[in-house]
């Protein structure tokens, strides 16, 4: 079972160019297992995410989640790809309990180990700024 505060998290960050695509992945590498980790680590795995995405050659752009009131952030990546089992493996290899999957303009929070997808409000309605 997912923490609750995964189904609060809502997003900041600017769309690539040509605006939000219609379906793509947010990832983070930080805090592997849903355990805080410090920032020199979590800035090291970001890192290596960023390049992992760079070197299969997709196109992706930052986006943090985080709480409401931004006390908790994590930055991640908008990466557009085709099936959300992609997102469901750059999860598991940075060691995520969850992503999210923007489809439509629907949100879902996905589960990384078993697969299974929760749906959220609409991406807009969870962006901020």
């Amino acid at each position: 079972m997912l923490p609750v505060e995964f189904s609060l998290v809502y997003f900041r960050g600017q769309p690539p160019m040509g605006g939000w695509p219609e379906t793509f992945a947010v990832v983070t590498a930080h805090n592997p297992e849903g355990v805080v980790d410090d920032p020199s680590a979590n800035e090291t795995a970001d890192l290596s995410l960023r390049q992992e995405i760079e070197r299969a050659g997709l196109i992706h752009f930052r986006v943090t989640g985080g709480s409401l009131d931004g006390r908790h952030q994590e930055p991640g990546w908008g990466i557009v790809l085709a099936t959300p089992e992609l997102a469901r493996d750059l999860s598991e290899r940075f060691e995520q309990l969850a992503y999210f999957w923007v489809e439509n303009s629907r949100l879902f929070l996905v589960d990384t180990q078993t697969g299974e997808r929760f749906q959220q409000n609409a991406w807009l309605d969870r962006l901020l700024g």
